[in-house]
């Protein structure tokens, strides 16, 4: 049993394919828009932290229709990724839960997601916004600096599915192949322990590859691949992606 973003059911079959949307201006956008519907992609995510008015709620909910109408069938899930996570840019946790919330009630996206550290109250407000607009949630933790225990890592995303989260998200850097294996470890554990919650585990960085292409044996639900720029470290093509899970699978 998966869950669905938009008419995409995540957590069946081969892992689904998103690539990210990491445009500076929204003329950048829509031209990977564009690049995206031609592609062979399952889901796209709006990294509207690499925007250049991510700040000015205004024109991100003018520029989503846009992006939207864009992407025709294709689902949107969209992301303010912080810098405490990896991402572009800081922002306030009031602005963060005011943007999110009024992203939510707009229309025009399918999923959105939810950063794990903001803390269980943030969480539980945005879930609880995107239930009430039937909005898939996913409840995602990214850390740069290292690969937690096998335990952290289950533990956080166990915290995930009791906050109401779809879909949960991690992302770790592996300094070494242990920490590879101990991600995959995590992620089979997850996979049998929540078999209702589709999950997304991945390892950055050129020794955590494999973690994108495995992820139909070991539960990561989706993979993420690039269309022009990556926005991890690690990330390959979409059409390299496609042909490996296809083998695997």
């Amino acid at each position: 049993m998966g869950k669905k973003i938009g008419n995409l059911l995540i957590g069946e079959g081969m892992p689904k394919i998103c690539v990210p949307l990491t445009g500076v201006t929204l003329h950048e956008l829509l031209d990977e828009c564009r690049l995206a519907s031609e592609s062979d992609v399952d889901l796209v995510e709006w990294r509207v932290d690499f925007f250049e008015y991510a700040l000015d709620f205004k024109k991100v909910l003018a520029a989503l229709p846009q992006i939207k109408s864009a992407l025709g069938d294709c689902p949107l899930l969209f992301s303010f990724r912080t810098k405490e996570e990896g991402g572009e840019k800081s922002i306030e946790v009031d602005q963060y839960i005011s943007l999110n919330k009024e992203v939510i009630a707009s229309g025009a996206v399918d999923a959105i997601d939810i950063e794990l550290f903001r803390g269980r109250a943030v969480v539980t407000e945005l879930v609880e916004t995107a239930k009430l607009h039937q909005v898939t949630t996913v409840i995602s933790n990214h850390d740069f600096k290292g690969t937690p225990s096998i335990e952290e890592m289950v533990r956080r995303m166990g915290d995930a599915v009791e906050l109401g989260g779809d879909i949960p998200k991690l992302a770790v850097m592996p300094k070494n192949e242990d920490d590879v294996l101990s991600l995959l470890q995590a992620s089979l554990q997850l996979k049998r322990k929540y078999q209702n919650n589709p999950l997304i585990m991945i390892a950055m960085g050129g020794i955590g590859t494999v973690s994108r292409f495995s992820g139909e044996i070991f539960g990561s639900a989706v993979t993420f691949a690039s269309l022009k720029n990556a926005s991890a470290p690690g990330q390959i093509s979409v059409q390299y992606m496609k042909t490996i899970l296809k083998v695997i699978h």
